[in-house]
């Protein structure tokens, strides 16, 4: 038996003292002078350091483990027993064979799971359970082994827990018991897996309206639980914003599912406008976030279970982006919904709910919009309105997600004719609402060309407003894909080096933001165009957002990678726009200035990533730069190339496997950080990361 409770290597022991945070290890007994009822021919003694609760649940395991060894050891004589201590003593129930595997579970599952929702420590020693506890933990893990084992007879279980305060109660409708219950019981068996509880819904399967679920546990693991609940409970409702507009299949006006294969689909596979991959399981928000403050305070108001589950919406979404909009606290306990923060997110996040909850009914009614400070209306074509909307929302979804907004139609009509307009509500921050405005408008005018640049087309393309405004760029036809990159990283990493909100509708980039940040934006865009045709130089003197890094010549290829990977991963990381001033080329330029765009934290994030690859190169010596001198055709990619886009390995060598290009800035095998194409003399759609093909 001590071999086998040893294990191989002393791994039993070794899990046991894992588990319990104990230390276990064999005494040495003396053969002359044993201790008595010690026969040091047959028995070893195991010692147990810990506290008291740590040291019973070790022994508990290694009872339980001598007793399969040897059937009988422990439980021979022993029958149900209950002890009389109000402190921590143990009692013991049998378990009838044909229960036994029932009421363990999967590798001990469902006893972890009574262990974990009574708070006793709960151990199978052959068929008797072994519960040790304080008297009401021992009581409510008998009350809980004694319910499993009823479900299993599939006797309705009758639990008065209306006195309870081990117990939270959700009033399912039988609508929704599916989905919470889920098949074979394997939703239920989730949330307690996820939230430390134990749950089971009470009464026989009837045609009763509502169920009561029963949740048991301690009070904070039985809120996560109920959290969980309601967000199953929500899977029935449909998204609130796809009010019968087919999605990416163009089923659309009559309320049709959108089977059929639109072209669209394939277009914008990446997802950027509608359809593609849904990002439901990944939903969080960027928003605000609560920070309680001394001016915070709550608000109360009873809400149904039916009301808690569609608020919280699938996945908790629909709550986490009211969160997120309103910077408000909520939370749904024992059917009280409580908002927390300052008057005015408070006042934010009822108005928000009311809105939300309205969707059940119905197109939502929004009045005297132009009361609404944080409201923006986008007047939606209607033949554009599936296009916008994406399959099941998937479109709005990834808008709301991304600047942390809120965004559903208002009066909505989805019999509204092919020449009529919806109104698009966007809640949130003035910024982040400008975001979401934008994004939108660029899908409208890529499923209708000219929408709104036509209208915008009239407009001064630069505000001398020094606040929040907009500014317009033009962008070249064959420069457009170079300005986006692949997945739109071009325009993103712009967008977060200057501050400003950009987005690109049609051929136009539009720039929102204060004048710095707009300025700013400006400037890096026509920057990062004249790398397409040649080197750039910089005046960087009196700005104050560059940091200059004088970069050995011979370290340039190394700092930005092959195709210039290197330095794009360290912008994606930092947030920051860079590039190398001038020509790599250029044999008398040594060392030469990398230039880093971008606020003063990012940018030391930044030029700290560098030095180290520079001192790197420098210890090191040399350092394999094939396909990692970063040379290739056109100065986009802040390492140059030559005729050919060739590599080249240091500034003295010829360029390396490449073609015979026509131009000297970007020839065949040339650049593409960006637009995966070369920059000079190809299609500025062909390989756009996020716009049509």
């Amino acid at each position: 038996t001590v071999s086998f409770i040893t294990g191989k290597q002393g791994s039993f022991l070794r899990l046991v003292e894992e588990e319990w945070s104990a230390l276990l290890f064999f005494l040495q007994v003396d053969p002359k002078n044993p201790p008595a009822h010690v026969d040091p021919s047959h028995t070893e003694r195991l010692a147990i350091f810990g506290d008291e609760r740590r040291r019973r649940g070790a022994q508990l395991k290694v009872m339980a483990a001598i007793e399969i060894k040897l059937p009988g050891h422990f439980t021979r004589n022993l029958g149900n027993f209950e002890s009389s201590e109000e402190g921590p003593a143990t009692d013991t129930v049998v378990i009838r064979e044909d229960d036994f595997t029932y009421a363990l579970g999967r590798g001990g599952s469902t006893r972890k799971k009574l262990s974990r929702a009574s708070n006793c420590i709960v151990e199978y020693v052959g068929h008797v359970a072994h519960l040790y506890g304080t008297k009401v933990e021992r009581s409510r893990a008998k009350q809980y082994l004694a319910w499993l084992l009823q479900q299993r007879s599939s006797e309705p279980i009758h639990v008065d827990y209306q006195d309870r305060d081990d117990c939270t109660t959700i009033m399912v409708p039988s609508s929704s018991i599916g989905h919470v219950a889920g098949p074979k019981g394997s939703g239920l068996r989730s949330i307690e897996e996820d939230s430390n509880t134990f749950c089971f819904i009470q009464g026989a399967a009837d045609d009763d309206e509502q169920k009561p679920l029963l949740i048991f546990g301690n009070q904070q693991d039985r809120r996560l639980a109920q959290e969980l609940v309601y967000e199953r409970m929500a899977n029935k409702y449909e998204e609130p914003y796809d009010y019968g507009y087919g999605g990416w299949g163009g089923g659309g006006y009559k309320g049709g599912k959108g089977r059929g294969k639109s072209k669209d689909k394939d277009r914008y596979s990446d997802n950027r406008y509608g359809g593609g991959r849904d990002t439901s399981d990944e939903y969080a928000f960027k928003g605000r976030v609560h920070q309680p403050t001394k001016d915070d305070e709550t608000d109360t108001s009873p809400i149904t279970d039916d009301d808690a589950a569609f608020l919280m919406g699938p996945g908790g979404k629909t709550r986490k982006k009211i969160v997120a909009v309103s910077g408000a606290a909520i939370e749904v306990t024992n059917g009280m919904l409580e908002v927390t923060g300052n008057k005015e997110e408070r006042e934010r996040a009822q108005k928000y709910i009311k809105l939300v909850m309205a969707q059940r009914l119905g197109p939502v009614k929004l009045d005297k919009v132009s009361e609404h400070d944080d409201l923006s209306v986008v007047d939606v074509p209607a033949e554009a309105v599936s296009f916008v909307t994406g399959k099941q929302g998937s479109f709005l979804r990834l808008v709301e997600e991304e600047f942390g907004t809120l965004l559903f139609f208002i009066d909505f009509n989805k019999y509204s004719k092919r020449d009529q307009v919806e109104r698009l509500a966007i809640f949130g921050a003035q910024r982040d609402r400008r975001g979401a405005e934008l994004k939108v408008m660029a899908a409208i005018e890529m499923k209708q060309p000219g929408y709104f640049t036509r209208r915008d087309s009239q407009l001064p393309l630069e505000d001398p407003a020094e606040g929040f405004s907009t500014d317009r760029l033009v962008i070249e036809e064959d420069a457009y894909s170079y300005a986006l990159g692949r997945g739109g990283a071009t325009r993103k990493k712009i967008a977060r080096a200057s501050g400003a909100v950009i987005e690109y509708i049609g051929r136009y980039a539009y720039l929102s933001g204060t004048r710095p940040e707009r300025t700013r934006a400006r400037e890096y865009l026509g920057w990062l165009f004249q790398q397409r045709v040649g080197p750039v130089e910089v005046d960087y003197n009196c700005r104050d957002d560059v940091t200059v890094l004088q970069v050995p010549k011979d370290c340039v290829g190394f700092v930005t990678g092959h195709k210039g990977m290197s330095l794009r991963a360290v912008e994606e990381a930092t947030g920051t726009f860079c590039f190398i001033e001038g020509g790599r080329d250029d044999p008398y330029r040594d060392p030469k200035p990398l230039l880093i765009f971008g606020d003063a934290e990012c940018r030391k994030s930044a030029e700290e990533q560098l030095l180290r690859k520079i001192e790197k190169k420098q210890l090191e010596g040399w350092v394999d730069e094939e396909g990692s001198g970063g040379g290739y055709g056109g100065y986009g990619s802040r390492s140059y190339g030559g005729k050919g886009g060739g590599s080249y390995q240091n500034a003295y060598r010829k360029p390396k496997g490449g073609g015979k290009g026509k131009q000297e800035w970007g020839g065949g095998g040339g650049y593409e950080e960006r637009g995966g194409y070369s920059a000079v003399g190809s299609s500025p759609a062909a390989f756009a990361g996020d716009e049509p093909l």
